[in-house]
């Protein structure tokens, strides 16, 4: 788990976006071994899980209504998604909740929603903005207890102003400060 840490406005949310191909960046470049990641569509989607600090769901589906769109959108086969979402849903502790509808849901739910719909195609490479974010703390370390288990199989870069929250869960940090990374290095 990589992280990247700084104060609020330092820069972490344009980064990242800049990262998944949401926002263009003004100068230089992201490159995914040796391309530009603007300009590799659909492959590059399928090698990124992104979890938004701005989580976006639809209210009225259910967990597994939900998750399951999100693999037609990444072109999951619809027998595939379903064993997938099954998994998934155990896998983020929401098998119970999975025919409920998600605006039922709590913050820390709705995050779990918004982690499994980042790695439902499973790509290597998971971004999570902030994603313990107006949390209660019981809810705090499950999701860091989560994003260990995903760093399992993926790699995972955190962003957070936390120290603690980096602490918990890194290996790696860059810290960023208006922008330039002022510190990269391991937790030691």
């Amino acid at each position: 788990v990589y992280g990247l840490l700084g104060s609020n406005g330092a820069g972490k949310t344009t980064l990242m976006r800049m990262l998944c191909a949401v926002l263009e960046s003004t100068s230089g470049e992201v490159l995914l071994d040796g391309k530009e990641v603007t300009s590799m569509g659909a492959d590059y989607r399928n090698v990124l899980g992104y979890l938004p600090q701005d989580f976006g769901y639809y209210p009225n589906y259910t967990a597994v209504e939900f998750l399951m769109y999100i693999a037609a959108l990444k072109g999951i086969p619809k027998n595939v998604a379903k064993k997938r979402v099954t998994e998934l849903l155990e896998v983020v502790d929401l098998s119970h909740v999975a025919n409920k509808k998600v605006k039922t849901f709590s913050g820390g739910m709705k995050q779990r929603v918004g982690i499994a719909q980042a790695i439902v195609h499973n790509p290597p490479f998971v971004v999570l903005d902030e994603p313990t974010n107006g949390l209660d703390p019981n809810q705090i370390v499950e999701i860091r207890n989560l994003i260990k288990e995903i760093a399992e199989d993926h790699s995972v870069l955190l962003s957070t102003h936390i120290l603690s929250e980096v602490q918990a869960t890194c290996n790696d940090i860059r810290m960023i400060e208006h922008g330039k990374v002022v510190f990269s290095g391991s937790m030691k």
